[in-house]
């Protein structure tokens, strides 16, 4: 009994380890997230721009043709929504200093949960503390996307640090035949 619990105690940690590291591994817009935020911090340390103590703050990522967010039922609203969320942390993991601006400065408690997050301007921060802005377009081209990101320095409008990644639409429009695209129904 005794090596059972033993096995057990060994066993389940590591079963539990290699379980969230394959699916890390296996999701594409993991992938995609992490060699985007490669690509900005090389070249902010390739442009030996100081990013200690430099606070960036992260955009939700826009259509370049209109530079508005995609409409629900748009194969690229939810593409904007995941990658822009999932490159925090990504970026963070290269130890860049970033400001979640949606934070409020208490806690609303109710039956559905806890939430710090909000986009009601009236509960958040008027002035954040950020001095870098991460900006991203998306565009369509062929059977897929490309994802163009840009650190902007908010005091001067200078680019920092830019990013680009082409993604296949079976990433991430997989098996639907119908979309929306610029407010019409289209069929594939």
């Amino acid at each position: 009994m005794f090596c059972r619990v033993l096995i057990l105690c060994f066993s389940l940690p590591l079963f539990l380890l290699s379980g969230s590291a394959a699916a890390h591994a296996n999701n594409p817009h993991e992938a995609i997230g992490d060699d985007l935020a490669e690509q900005l911090a090389s070249q902010l340390s390739h442009n030996n721009h100081s990013h200690y103590g430099s606070n960036i703050g992260v955009t939700r990522w826009v259509l370049a043709e209109t530079l508005e967010q995609p409409q629900a039922g748009d194969s690229l609203n939810e593409l904007s929504h995941q990658l822009s969320e999932s490159i925090y942390a990504h970026l963070k993991e290269r130890n860049l200093s970033l400001i979640e601006f949606r934070a409020k400065s208490y806690i609303s408690v109710a039956e559905e949960g806890a939430t710090l997050l909000s986009r009601n301007v009236d509960e958040l921060e008027q002035h954040p503390e950020i001095d870098w802005v991460l900006v991203g377009t998306l565009s369509r081209k062929d059977a897929g996307t490309m994802v163009n990101l840009r650190i902007v320095d908010r005091r001067n409008q200078e680019v920092l640090a830019a990013a680009n990644r082409y993604v296949p639409k079976h990433l991430y429009w997989p098996n639907k035949q119908t979309e929306l695209v610029n407010g019409r129904l289209q069929r594939h």
